[in-house]
């Protein structure tokens, strides 16, 4: 398994490197930026493992003692995902003479990655960045793809730009610090993929489930990230709409965030029942057999998470139109048809009422 996927886009090339290598993250820092000043944006739980490692790390690129690290710590999860901890970030680069020669590194999960990356497009009308994500769903999801974005009244990512990074550095030793819910939570998006992509992959991430998971992330992380890459290529900025199928239960999962205003469930965990309740849809239209239902069901039941909320169905219907998939009032849904493939379909509300009435 190589340990360089190169991503080549129309509007930028980069690589995203999965190695435990120091010397190999400090070799292609050097071919991306000649910067000798480095912003470091992360969060409070972070900060306290990883910071400090970085930075010392960064000092240390060819020994040259011109290097300068600068700071900026949010508040973890996605409250802290904001229009008032960007404007906190603006303020503070220019405290600390940030300027456009300067380089942005994301050192954490997705919420880090998707503020850092918009912050970094729009300071100075762009900067460099680089993704160092922390956790298993941006290693493997949030970290590829350059989608950067902040939340704002109960709309997740309603604002934000596509906006590549110069490199992407996966090391999986970051996962030695991170609590099992938050491997589970990464492992929904990687099943996200299998469902989406190929049943060989479904059945040996099924396989580690049911063995007490998991032998070896450098395969899942290779794995995802080599999909999205591709898909990414064909459609970078989501237009033809190949890149929508990505969004496989992320309709439902931003809408059940939102409404639980981002505090009760984690990102991959909100994933895991929308795309069950993706599935309950593409069965109740017969686009999927009964047996592939069950067949998504039993994956995603072996992650072991209940949804313990009482759902009002309408308003969970009006945030799920506020989704940016949207369109003339009407719900865009990605829906399973087989293990392997997916298609975004729009979908009447009286069909998803009826569904969440039935489920909840």
């Amino acid at each position: 398994m190589k340990n360089l996927i190169p991503v080549n886009l129309k509007s930028q090339k980069y690589n995203i490197l999965i190695s435990q290598s120091e010397n190999d993250f400090l070799k292609n820092l050097k071919k991306v930026t000649a910067t000798t000043t480095f912003f470091i944006i992360t969060d409070k739980n972070v900060k306290k493992l990883h910071l400090k490692y970085l930075s010392n790390l960064l000092k240390q690129r060819s020994n040259d003692s011109k290097v300068s690290v600068k700071t900026a710590v949010i508040s973890a999860g996605e409250t802290g995902k904001n229009i008032k901890k960007l404007s906190f970030l603006y303020n503070k680069a220019l405290k600390e003479s940030i300027d456009r020669n300067s380089c942005v590194i994301a050192l954490g999960g997705g919420v880090i990655g998707d503020i850092a990356g918009f912050f970094a497009a729009t300071y100075m009308r762009g900067i460099d960045f680089i993704q160092v994500p922390t956790t298993l769903l941006a290693m493997i999801d949030s970290s590829i793809g350059g989608k950067t974005a902040v939340n704002i009244t109960k709309c997740k990512n309603i604002v934000g730009v596509f906006y590549q990074p110069k490199l992407v550095w996966i090391n999986i030793c970051f996962l030695i610090t991170l609590p099992s819910q938050h491997i589970k939570n990464g492992f929904a998006e990687a099943i996200k993929y299998a469902l989406i992509f190929d049943r060989k992959f479904y059945t040996y991430l099924k396989k580690e489930l049911i063995n007490g998971f998991i032998k070896d992330f450098d395969y899942i992380i290779y794995k995802c990230c080599f999909y999205k890459v591709q898909v990414v290529k064909k459609d970078e900025k989501e237009i033809s709409g190949v890149r929508t199928t990505l969004n496989f239960g992320h309709t439902f999962a931003h809408a059940l965030e939102a409404y639980t205003s981002y505090k009760k469930f984690l990102h991959g965990e909100a994933v895991i029942f929308g795309m069950l309740f993706a599935s309950l849809v593409s069965l109740k239209l017969k686009l999927c057999s009964k047996k592939t239902f069950k067949e998504v069901k039993q994956i995603l039941t072996l992650l072991d998470f209940k949804l313990n909320v009482k759902i009002n169905t309408r308003q969970l219907l009006n945030l799920m139109k506020k989704d940016k998939k949207t369109t003339s009032g009407n719900i865009n849904l990605v829906l399973i048809f087989k293990i392997g493939k997916v298609k975004s379909v729009s979908v009447r509300d009286d069909i998803i009422l009826n569904v969440l009435k039935n489920w909840s």
